[in-house]
């Protein structure tokens, strides 16, 4: 291949435009060179012609004479680009390389039509997109139990059941798993299968808890087993589901042992190509912690006061448990009466976790106890921060309930406002949304909101890239395939250097019978030559070599680049302006209240207000599109020889009247003159072979630029269809889901505004108890003394009783 290269860029040096304007034989009268004088220059055409055919003969044998891949060896390379994508980590692009595999009903006879089917659900799996990987799940479980990924696919499908609280034919693949492995499960299908029955709500809770007892027992008695661990907890939450507290401190009271003595029995965790999996280590610590927590809360409720403080200050410090620990001791000490070494667990509670919710709640007791140790200006100071912290927010929301008629309406409003995605972040301040998504039904909202909103953008975006699909193989077909486009970008630059040495053939035909040509002749000639040189200065820029093909590219994707960086910075000044006019738009809504401006005049501003919107809108529209253009055209350099293509057929043709002309005089030609010619018709025989070689290639990927197009094009028109079906359902769900999402919002905010009035509440009451505590300590020592005084009276009467009588005689 360099080898050609090397040729063709030689041939192009020696026909170049530097060599055609030295070698311009002059019409006017002079010696007319020998044969043996244009030999030398015949030579450098044959010589060129060499490396021409060469970078030719690169064309043929790699692109236009390779037999096309036929649909079974696509679908398999695009197997194997999906499962490297999908062993990167790489979900969104697997998921659609399998998807195309999948949803291709030829695929279906392939075997590897179940590693498609569970490399699919899992990468949807990961994506967090349940309901699409139960889907593929499901297809796979109906395939033979024999199947590879069965097991896999059962296990992640019970997990997503657990997840969605589905529960129809579950059962029926747990039966066919046991089947497949002689009556007993696989261990981890089987604890998947327990979690799923201790997670059912369709149950009645004796009934659940039986039906998950039997399914986790087995697991925690197995001595290696590699989710002993797991399941023994489980049976703990069990028996205290039941009521049976000693039942449930024995079970807890094994998992608390330290972990070494655990680690080995540790499940593996869950493997694959994903995320690191946790260690066996890691995995008995964790179940430690938890169980520690968990036993320190069942002996203060059986009033083992000590033995919970001692299991509370087990849990390491680094543990996600270790700030309940802390709080949960601190209320063992308060019932001990231990009030200074509650306080000191609030106190490095409040160090390693000022932001949780229980620092708030930790406060309050910390008053609270300060009080008992009538530390009372430490008290207030404790009791004001927490008033300080949460009466803003809390006054915040009752402007937020009390502004509007129907607060439902507005927050539905106001989620569909922020730029045309579902935000519950934009109605609440950053204290109140930080309490409000730690309740799960609004974290639950707020993922569904957030997978909604996603789905519609990737079905916007899919639309987006099907029309440009379209349009790109109605006007630049070729940039579509990659390996098409580079075939004729190198037979262009054959095309072009075999043009160049057609131009030297005619110059070397007009030495040879210049001497011979008639006036008339000689007139015409000049003519046809005038019409030539004026098409040879666009003709000479014209890249004869891969490397002036490169250089070309690079200029021209330089400039586009330029253009998109500017367009880049247009588009978040536009994103600024959206958001300005969101906020107004916000402002308006909740300061009406307070102002007094009259109705037509906000309706006015409001009219405005939205044509702004309406034209920054638009405005992203149309940027939207021209960066879409833009990325077509740094992509279609190189097929953008439309205009290049019609100045090499202009020449090609210029230089074919002058060999028409030539031919008139070659009859009268001398012996000497005819050995020049007969060879330049030698090597043009050699020429116009090469020429029709090129022609042929080019047929050959012009049919299969229409093949591929075709096939490519139906695929894009079926999918359109199906987005157009999806967009109405993302519609119509996208409605009821922005309703629904507003009523939990507006009924979290209620929540979250009780929780901070309660709050503030505790802390008010905290502060008038230590007001009345303060005074009644006061009073208490003013009656102390008081009564300490008259004590001290009595005294001095009793004793300067008989000194007063003496006095009084």
């Amino acid at each position: 291949m360099n080898a050609s290269l090397r040729a063709l860029a030689l041939a192009a040096a020696l026909l170049g435009p530097a060599a055609v304007h030295a070698a311009e034989p002059s019409l006017a009268p002079a010696p007319r060179p020998s044969a043996r004088e244009l030999a030398p220059r015949l030579d450098a055409v044959e010589k060129g012609l060499v490396g021409t055919e060469e970078g030719l003969h690169f064309v043929e044998t790699q692109f236009t004479q390779r037999a096309e891949p036929n649909d079974e060896e696509a679908r398999a390379r695009r197997f194997s680009d999906g499962e490297i994508q999908y062993l990167l980590g790489d979900w969104p692009a697997a998921s659609v390389l399998f998807y195309d595999l999948v949803s291709d009903p030829r695929f279906r006879a392939n075997p590897r039509y179940p590693d498609a089917l569970f490399y699919l659900a899992d990468s949807l799996l990961e994506q967090r997109n349940f309901i699409g990987a139960r889907l593929y799940l499901r297809e796979l479980l109906a395939l033979p139990p024999t199947t590879r990924h069965y097991r896999e696919a059962l296990s992640r499908y019970l997990t997503v059941a657990g997840r969605l609280n589905y529960y129809e034919g579950v059962e029926a693949y747990v039966e066919q798993a046991r089947a497949l492995s002689g009556g007993q499960l696989p261990p981890e299908i089987a604890y998947v299968h327990a979690k799923w029955l201790f997670r059912r709500t369709d149950l009645a809770p004796a009934e659940r808890i039986a039906r998950a007892r039997a399914a986790f027992t087995p697991l925690a008695q197995a001595p290696s087993g590699p989710w002993r661990l797991q399941a023994a907890y489980h049976l703990g939450v069990l028996s205290v589901q039941e009521g049976d507290l000693p039942a449930a401190i024995a079970r807890f009271q094994q998992l608390a042992t330290p972990p070494s003595a655990q680690a080995a029995q540790a499940a593996p965790g869950r493997t694959g190509p994903r995320r690191p999996a946790p260690t066996p280590e890691e995995e008995a610590r964790r179940v430690r912690e938890v169980a520690l927590l968990s036993l320190g809360r069942l002996l203060y409720e059986t009033g083992r006061f000590d033995d919970a403080l001692d299991r509370y200050g087990q849990v390491p410090r680094d543990s996600e448990s270790f700030p309940d620990s802390l709080y949960e001791s601190a209320w063992v000490h308060v019932r001990q009466g231990h009030y200074q070494q509650a306080k000191n667990a609030l106190d490095i509670l409040l160090l390693v976790a000022p932001d949780s919710q229980l620092a708030a709640e930790g406060r309050i007791l910390q008053g609270n106890l300060l009080q008992k140790l009538r530390r009372y200006d430490e008290a207030t100071d404790a009791y004001t921060h927490v008033i300080d912290t949460f009466r803003p927010a809390r006054d915040q929301v009752d402007a937020l309930l009390g502004s509007h008629r129907d607060p439902v309406t507005y927050f539905d409003r106001l989620l569909g406002r922020a730029d045309g995605s579902l935000d519950v972040s934009a109605l609440l301040p950053s204290l109140v949304l930080k309490y409000a998504t730690t309740q799960r039904e609004v974290a639950d909202a707020v993922r569904l909101v957030d997978d909604l909103d996603s789905g519609r953008r990737g079905r916007n975006e899919a639309a987006a890239i099907a029309r440009r699909i379209l349009q790109a193989l109605d006007t630049r077909a070729l940039e579509t395939f990659p390996e098409l486009q580079e075939a004729n970008t190198r037979a262009d630059a054959v095309d072009t250097a075999l043009t160049h040495a057609e131009a030297e053939l005619v110059r070397v035909e007009t030495l040879a019978l210049e001497g011979v040509l008639t006036p008339d002749e000689l007139a015409r000639l000049t003519e046809a030559r005038h019409a030539r040189e004026a098409l040879e200065r666009r003709f000479a820029t014209l890249p004869t070599t891969l490397q002036e093909l490169e250089a070309r590219r690079e200029r021209m994707q330089r400039r586009v680049d330029e253009v998109d960086r500017e367009a880049h910075k247009l588009t978040f000044e536009l994103q600024s302006l959206h958001a300005i006019a969101a906020s107004v738009r916000k402002w308006v809504d909740d300061s009406r209240p307070q102002r007094t401006t009259p109705p037509d005049e906000e309706r006015e501003f409001l009219l405005q207000l939205q044509a702004e919107v309406q034209t920054l809108t638009d405005l992203q529209t149309e940027l939207a599109a021209t960066r879409a253009r833009l990325a077509d055209e740094r992509n279609a350099v190189d097929t953008s020889l439309a205009g290049e293509r019609a100045i090499r057929v202009s020449y090609a043709e210029s230089l074919r009247r002058e060999h028409a002309l030539l031919r008139e005089a070659e009859p009268r030609a001398d012996s000497e003159a005819q050995a020049t010619l007969r060879r330049t018709q030698a090597v043009r025989r050699r020429l116009d072979g090469l020429r029709e070689r090129v022609t042929t290639a080019r047929t050959v990927l012009r049919e299969r630029l229409e093949q591929r197009g075709r096939v490519i094009r139906e695929k894009v028109v079926a999918e359109q269809q199906l987005l157009e079906r999806y967009e109405a359902e993302v519609a119509a769900v996208s409605g009821d889901a922005r309703f629904l999402v507003g009523r939990i919002a507006y009924d979290s905010i209620r929540r979250v505004r009780q929780q901070f009035y309660d709050l503030v509440l505790k802390a008010d009451v905290g502060v008038v108890d230590v007001a009345f505590n303060e005074k009644q300590d006061k009073t208490t020592d003013i009656q102390t003394l008081s009564t300490q005084k008259d004590e001290a009276l009595r005294e001095l009467d009793a004793e300067f009783r008989d000194v007063l009588s003496e006095v009084k005689e």
